[in-house]
């Protein structure tokens, strides 16, 4: 047996947590709420089953060849039209950098940007996959905790005061995973110009941003960046289909180029074949209209959800009233445990998530 040691950054992340949620949403015998699996029923399947013969009939040697590092120029062209159409984020082709999911995107920034014991700001809880990300590149995680509309700003003020050498804040702007609360449009100008104040990278992450139930699409804090410290994760899986793995990055071009030499040193590119099978998706179907679909699906699946809620739970339990997304989050009176109700739940047949698990330093 070949003896070997894992390092210190990887050997104090635990797999099991993410391995467990996926697993259970996979289960038909299990009714999961532990993540944010978009609904399998919604998949656009066979449009994206035309989209992609039309690539490999077409256009099978860019489908299939080594291609650009930042990305195929038909998504690229895509992904920049709707930034400045949906989120009012103006981006040159520099400016993109296509990933492997959003999860690769901020895989590159940690090891990029960030050296070991480096400190990053969080929302408190956040995204355990992002966190994860972090903790690999040996970061340490200060945590942030969020009100109703978004983080805290006064205690976000307080720890970038009581941590001044920070990196970055890392922030869901819209629908966080995994409590469903949406930054208000006030908080994050403050925001913003708290970044500015301190001289901190934001890693703006923003998959649910086109799913707010009214329709409205906020402009991220991304749209108000005048220096270039707002990094833009986006991707297609929550309004395609997770699987394709495609996500993409948007930043100043000077981040961007650091960004695609580690993409380069991971996987080369992205797969061509999901990337121009979205592009052909988007230019064959409605996009808008699938978007909306699934806008109103998520809207009628929270109003059940909180329906339930309250009547079936103690009024003594708070429920978030999500805006949009795939989450919302309750909170039990205090002297209750709720890491004890997780396996209770799950011998039920209910798979659920805890704060906890998330694991903050």
């Amino acid at each position: 047996m070949v003896s070997f040691s894992v390092s210190r950054r990887m050997a104090g992340i635990d797999p099991r947590p993410l391995d467990d949620m996926f697993a259970y949403g996979m289960d038909p015998n299990v009714i999961s709420l532990a993540c944010g699996n978009p609904d399998p029923e919604l998949f656009p399947a066979k449009a994206l089953a035309k989209a992609a013969e039309t690539v490999l009939r077409t256009d099978s040697v860019q489908a299939l060849q080594y291609g650009k590092t930042n990305g195929a120029e038909r998504l690229v062209s895509l992904i920049r039209t709707r930034l400045k159409e949906k989120q009012g984020i103006d981006c040159g082709e520099d400016q993109i950098l296509v990933t492997s999911g959003s999860q690769q995107g901020f895989s590159l920034f940690a090891h990029t940007f960030l050296n070991e014991g480096d400190t990053v700001l969080a929302e408190e809880p956040a995204f355990i996959g992002t966190l994860n990300a972090f903790r690999s590149a040996g970061a340490k995680l200060v945590g942030v905790p969020l009100e109703a509309d978004g983080i805290d700003l006064t205690a976000l003020e307080r720890a970038l005061i009581a941590h001044p050498q920070a990196k970055c804040l890392y922030t869901i702007t819209a629908s966080n995973n995994p409590t469903g609360v949406t930054l208000s449009d006030e908080k994050r100008a403050r925001l913003y110009a708290l970044a500015k104040r301190f001289d901190i990278l934001i890693a703006e992450d923003d998959p649910y941003g086109e799913l707010q139930f009214d329709g409205r699409v906020r402009r991220p804090v991304k749209a108000l960046d005048t220096d270039g410290r707002v990094l833009y994760f986006g991707s297609f899986s929550k309004i395609l289909a997770p699987a394709l793995r495609v996500g993409y990055v948007a930043a100043d071009a000077s981040l961007i180029r650091s960004l695609s030499v580690a993409k380069q040193t991971a996987d080369l590119q992205t797969a061509a074949l999901p990337q121009l099978t979205v592009a052909a998706f988007a230019a064959e179907n409605d996009l808008d209209a699938h978007v909306s679909a699934l806008r109103n699906r998520y809207a009628e699946k929270c109003g059940v959800m909180r329906g339930a809620i309250e009547r079936y739970f103690p009024p003594e339990v708070k429920a978030t009233k999500p805006a949009g997304g795939l989450f919302l989050w309750c909170t039990l009176p205090a002297g209750y445990n709720s890491a004890a109700l997780i396996p209770a739940a799950l011998k039920a047949g209910v798979a659920s998530w805890d704060k906890d698990l998330n694991r903050y330093i």
